[in-house]
């Protein structure tokens, strides 16, 4: 029976999502987590999920899938289980019953991803979960991720290294705004590059500063020449939901 699972991480404590092969608990992944957890209950399947966060980022709605073995059919009792084994940094929300087709990243429509940023006095407790900037004019920052938005070629926002041969990705809806002492930059898309939204940040801000121009971020993302490759820090990015 294939089933999907929802869940949460804190991102600050794992290196990235995607299994790795050698991985030991110092360098342990979230897949490799839930794997290892797992087998702990005499399941053995492979982990698959909607997409591969780097090593720091945070995820509120991650979905994955797995294939259970025939005994295993009280879904809530597996849950209690894994949250059990996965307790603190993991946390599944739900686990429900999925077709056989049902698959974690190809099935998936659209994704959100959201940026936290706060200006104002730095506060240490927040390193690992929000980036701190300098004061910011949001409705500034707010046009300038319309940029973005539309089909375009992405290829001078990913970082290297990625396996994707095709670059071309549709973003649907981008953002910012203040929400209490934080800034969001969002976006929603079909699919998003290696580092993409860290990079596409990344611009942003030098363009708030004035570091960079409207017309260097359009330029870039004509790939008529590359203005910035800066990368955000890892720890303000969460994958926020993923849409089927």
């Amino acid at each position: 029976m294939r089933v999907k699972i929802t869940l949460s991480y804190d991102g600050s404590h794992f290196m990235g999502f995607q299994i790795q092969k050698n991985e030991t608990k110092a360098s342990q992944t979230v897949a490799g987590a839930i794997t290892r957890a797992l087998k702990r209950i005499n399941i053995d399947e492979n982990v698959v999920g909607s997409g591969r966060t780097d090593s720091g980022v945070h995820a509120t709605h991650q979905v994955v899938h797995i294939d259970l073995p025939a005994f295993w059919n009280d879904l809530e009792k597996l849950k209690d289980h894994l949250n059990g084994f996965l307790n603190p940094y993991i946390f599944i929300k739900s686990i429900s019953t999925a077709t056989a087709s049902f698959h974690a990243r190809f099935s998936a429509k659209k994704r959100l991803y959201r940026y936290v940023l706060y200006d104002g006095a730095y506060q240490p407790f927040l390193a690992n979960y929000a980036y701190h900037v300098k004061s910011l004019d949001v409705m500034k920052l707010n046009d300038y991720a319309q940029i973005f938005v539309g089909f375009h070629n992405f290829e001078y926002f990913k970082k290297l290294g990625g396996e994707t041969t095709n670059d071309k990705r549709t973003i649907f809806k981008a953002g910012a705004y203040r929400h209490n002492n934080f800034i969001i930059i969002y976006f929603l898309g079909n699919a998003f590059l290696r580092s993409q939204v860290r990079m596409m940040c990344g611009s942003l801000l030098k363009a708030c500063e004035g570091s960079l121009s409207y017309e260097d971020i359009i330029a870039q993302r004509e790939r008529k020449m590359k203005v910035s490759t800066t990368l955000i820090p890892a720890c303000g990015l969460y994958l926020s939901r993923v849409y089927y």
